[in-house]
């Protein structure tokens, strides 16, 4: 039977069949004896128990490691963050590309929506959210395998920013170069530049927003 559970340590609701219902919470790591449980009633938004999360420590030693909910960072929200990171394949050897990492990493690899079928853009999810429960996209780092082109720049890394302009006019003005001026892909706003080194990055612009999925992360994880 589907239930949810709402974890009474950090208040992260979960939804699973008994059956399958993970020995900790996936928000805090509680142990499953911390779960409060109710019937499933057809969405994680109709749940009856809530449970206040625990206030932010302003004096929590930095170096305690432990579960603990995390400060404010809105302030900094899409300016800097490196998000995903992107490695590049010859034409015709996506498969090769693809087996190597699945083969010695175990990586689940699949083709991006929309992409060429015969050289596909492909997601990479490297790792489980916990030991225990993985979303559908991974907490752990991920990122893309894409065909190079000839000519062009190969960014190997994404970086949240939140004005394009503004960051390429610093870019330019601390040694770098814009390799790309802005443009559009997939619905989204990206640059490329080359830092002082030769390094090469894509920057994706993200207004100070906060995204859907960390308002409602469980409806967007299929854990439910």
């Amino acid at each position: 039977m589907k239930k949810i559970y709402t974890c009474f340590a950090c208040g992260f609701p979960i939804a699973f069949e008994e059956t399958e219902v993970p020995k900790a919470c996936p928000g805090c790591g509680a142990p499953r004896s911390q779960f409060l449980e109710e019937p499933w009633p057809g969405s994680i938004d109709k749940r009856r128990i809530h449970v206040d999360p625990p206030e932010v420590d302003p004096n929590r030693d930095p170096f305690d490691i432990s579960f603990h909910p995390a400060k404010d960072f809105a302030p900094q929200k899409g300016d800097g963050r490196v998000r995903r990171w992107v490695m590049g394949y010859n034409e015709g050897q996506a498969a090769e590309m693809r087996s190597f990492y699945e083969d010695i990493f175990g990586w689940d690899i699949i083709d991006c929506e929309g992409s060429d079928p015969e050289n596909p853009t492909m997601y990479c999810a490297t790792g489980p959210g916990t030991p225990d429960w993985e979303p559908r996209v991974c907490s752990f780092g991920y990122g893309f395998l894409k065909k190079n082109e000839p000519d062009a720049p190969s960014p190997s890394f994404i970086i949240e920013v939140k004005d394009i302009d503004e960051t390429c006019k610093k870019v330019v003005e601390f040694g770098g170069k814009v390799l790309r001026e802005r443009f559009t892909q997939g619905g989204e706003e990206y640059a490329i530049i080359e830092d002082s080194e030769g390094n090469q990055l894509y920057i994706w612009e993200l207004k100070d927003t906060v995204p859907d999925y960390c308002i409602h992360p469980v409806t967007n994880t299929g854990a439910q």
